[in-house]
């Protein structure tokens, strides 16, 4: 059975939006990492967001939500392969983001620290990021 075709490009279409450093948004985490523009990120990708999230905040019983669930097949064809004869195989899974979605949150760290692991969150992604944080935590 084929797969239903996916318009990539009505994925990645939506407003844009400004991501400010303070946020309401965060559900479940002290802070959170949030991307500033639209793009892919693959299964790898996400399991190193997961793993970096594991090693820093294991050892301190911190807590870390990863946001990056749907993911879709994508086809290509051989290099050197003539045009027509149908879509490729599969040659990889991409989650599409939105420029505001949040990527994952976390909590549990100082704020230094948290910037820290931001900027190493950040040279394992292909897009933009931004930090955010919870006011209420702030307060208290």
């Amino acid at each position: 059975m084929k797969k239903k075709k996916i318009f990539l490009r009505r994925l990645l279409r939506n407003k844009p939006t400004r991501v400010s450093g303070i946020s309401g948004s965060l559900s479940l985490g002290e802070y959170g990492v949030v991307s500033a523009e639209p793009g892919f990120l693959t299964r790898n990708q996400r399991e190193a967001i997961r793993k970096l999230l594991a090693r820093r905040l294991k050892p301190i019983n911190g807590r870390y939500w990863v946001f990056i669930n749907h993911f879709v097949d994508m086809t290509q064809k051989s290099k050197g392969a003539r045009m027509g004869k149908g879509r490729g195989g599969f040659s990889c899974e991409k989650s599409p983001v939105r420029s505001g979605q949040t990527l994952c949150e976390f909590s549990g760290l100082e704020d230094k620290a948290a910037r820290e692991l931001h900027s190493s969150l950040t040279k394992k992604l292909p897009i933009d990021t931004c930090f955010v944080y919870d006011e209420l935590y702030k307060q208290q």
